[in-house]
């Protein structure tokens, strides 16, 4: 049975709304935001970043005002892709309307009036399992056509691990792959593993350098562990005859010395007014997951474990 309650205060967050059934919980800001900003099995630790010290941040009052902050806060966001600077930092630090029915929750920030951008994020959990379905949407409430795509990120706790499938498909003479690098990114960190058949990334808080690969994920799944849990993603595979934004891919990992990022994205659209981009992702949380060094023996058993 999945229990839906709103919580007056958590930490400096504001108001949030709990979201559990037996097996899982999720706390969402509805004071700003939207974030979820936890997620965990039932009494265990909680499997997202929380930027309770407000560490990143973004000055964007050129676009929005003076004295505007947009604040990561942690958690689960929606971003529109592609990213540009101040445009996609949006301040989302107010109010967000959200709506009961059943089991599903949609919360719905105010309207951009700078972008003319409507978000919502609609959290469906399920009645007996640890698993939950969230539906990202975008609608351009403006006037003039926008080009993009929903862009879902999660901030995850640090010292935690990802594993990112790489495509197996045969494809004879051509290539069955893309893997996009940011200028930042040394592909010789220690914190990566170049598997055969995975890429796996772990964060670790004493380095400061920001790391960041993209890849056309073709299993449409990829995993997050930490605190003895994984969070395994799963979104639609890349499709060869969609675009998607960044070169071409629709799973993206980012580490730095707070955090990791699993990104996951729709092909790019363009839509007019009143019309929408929607992308979705399953959430599932497994228990007793844990790994240690990463080798190709390790990295695989894990792989073969969450992903089948």
């Amino acid at each position: 049975m999945v229990t839906i309650k709103e919580e007056p205060s958590y930490k400096n967050y504001g108001k949030c709304l709990t979201i559990s059934n037996d097996k899982m919980e999720l706390i969402v800001t509805v004071d700003v935001g939207p974030r979820i900003i936890s997620c965990s099995l039932r009494g265990k630790e909680n499997m997202l970043h929380e930027d309770v010290a407000r560490n990143t941040t973004q000055d964007v009052s050129s676009l929005y005002g003076e004295g505007k902050t947009w604040n990561i806060y942690g958690g689960h966001r929606l971003w529109l892709s592609p990213e540009k600077y101040p445009d996609t930092y949006y301040p989302d630090n107010e109010k967000v309307l959200y709506t009961v029915n059943g089991s599903t929750v949609e919360f719905i920030p105010p309207r951009q009036e700078v972008t003319g951008l409507q978000y919502s994020i609609l959290v469906e959990m399920d009645e007996c399992e640890a698993q939950v379905n969230i539906t990202h949407t975008i609608t351009n409430a403006g006037k003039e056509p926008i080009t993009g795509a929903a862009w879902a990120l999660t901030v995850s706790a640090a010292c935690g691990a990802v594993i990112v499938p790489q495509p197996k498909e045969d494809t004879g003479l051509l290539s069955n792959r893309s893997l996009v690098l940011w200028p930042y990114t040394n592909m010789q960190d220690s914190r990566v593993f170049w598997g055969k058949n995975n890429i796996a990334l772990r964060q670790d808080p004493t380095v400061d350098q920001a790391f960041k690969i993209g890849i056309n994920n073709t299993a449409g799944k990829l995993a997050y562990i930490n605190h003895g849990q994984a969070m395994v993603k799963t979104f639609a595979p890349f499709d060869e005859a969609e675009t998607y934004p960044d070169r071409g891919v629709n799973c993206e990992v980012y580490a730095c010395k707070y955090f990791t990022e699993t990104e996951t994205l729709s092909p790019i659209f363009t839509v007019g007014k009143n019309r929408s981009i929607t992308h979705k992702e399953t959430w599932t949380l497994t228990d007793d997951i844990t790994i240690g060094e990463f080798t190709e023996e390790s990295v695989a058993e894990i792989a073969a474990k969450l992903f089948g």
